[in-house]
C-alpha cells in the first residue's frame, strides 16, 4: 500500500513540477513584451524586473521558515500557486507601475515558497537515499514545463495578445492545484 501510494505521488510530483514551471514561465521574457506593448520604457521595465529578482533572493530565508513552520506542505505549496496566479492576473489586467511592481515582488516570494515547498513534499514521498535522484527528476520535469510553457505562451501571445499570455500562464495553476491535491500527505503514507 505505501509503495503504491508513494509511486502515484511521485508521478503526480512530476506533473506538479511541469505545471508550476509552465505557470512561472509567464514571468520570463513575456513581461518585457507585455510592458513594452503597454508603453513602458526600458528603465521602468528594468526597475520592476530588478525588484522581482531582489525579492526572490531576499525571500529565500522567510520562505524556508514558512515552509518549515507548517506541517501541511501541500497547503503551503497551494498558497504559492494561488499567489503566483494572482500576480500573473495582476500583470494581465493592470500593466501600470505599482501593480506590476507588486506582482514581481509577489512572484519572487511565491517562487521561493514553491521551490522549497515542492522540495519538502519530495522529501515526504522519497527515501533519503533516493532524494538526490528525485530532486534531479523534479528539475527535469520543470525544464520540460519551462520549454512547453514557452511554446504555449508564445503561441497565445501571437494568436491573441500579450496580456492573454498572463491569463494562460495563470490558468496553468488550476491543473497544478489539482495535481497537488492528488499528492499523498504524510498521514496517507503511514
Amino acid at each position: 500500500m505505501i509503495a503504491s501510494v508513494a509511486a502515484g505521488g511521485l508521478a503526480n510530483l512530476g506533473w506538479l513540477n511541469l505545471l508550476v514551471a509552465d505557470m512561472q514561465t509567464g514571468f520570463g521574457p513575456f513581461i518585457s513584451v507585455r510592458l513594452t506593448d503597454a508603453g513602458w520604457n526600458t528603465e521602468q521595465i528594468g526597475a520592476v524586473l530588478s525588484a522581482g529578482t531582489v525579492a526572490a533572493v531576499l525571500a529565500q530565508v522567510p520562505a524556508g521558515l514558512l515552509v518549515d513552520r507548517f506541517a501541511n506542505k501541500r497547503l503551503v505549496a497551494a498558497a504559492g500557486i494561488v499567489g503566483t496566479m494572482l500576480a500573473l492576473l495582476l500583470i494581465a489586467m493592470h500593466p501600470t507601475f505599482v501593480p506590476v511592481l507588486l506582482a514581481e515582488v509577489a512572484s519572487g516570494f511565491t517562487g521561493a515558497v514553491l521551490v522549497l515547498g515542492i522540495a519538502a513534499i519530495t522529501l515526504t514521498l522519497t527515501s533519503r537515499a533516493a532524494l538526490g535522484e528525485r530532486l534531479g527528476s523534479n528539475v527535469r520535469f520543470a525544464a520540460i514545463g519551462a520549454a512547453s510553457g514557452s511554446v504555449l505562451l508564445g503561441l497565445v501571445g501571437s494568436w491573441f495578445s500579450p496580456s492573454m499570455v498572463f491569463v494562460a500562464a495563470a490558468a496553468c495553476g488550476l491543473p497544478a492545484l489539482f495535481v497537488l491535491s492528488r499528492l499523498p500527505g504524510p498521514a496517507m503514507l503511514r
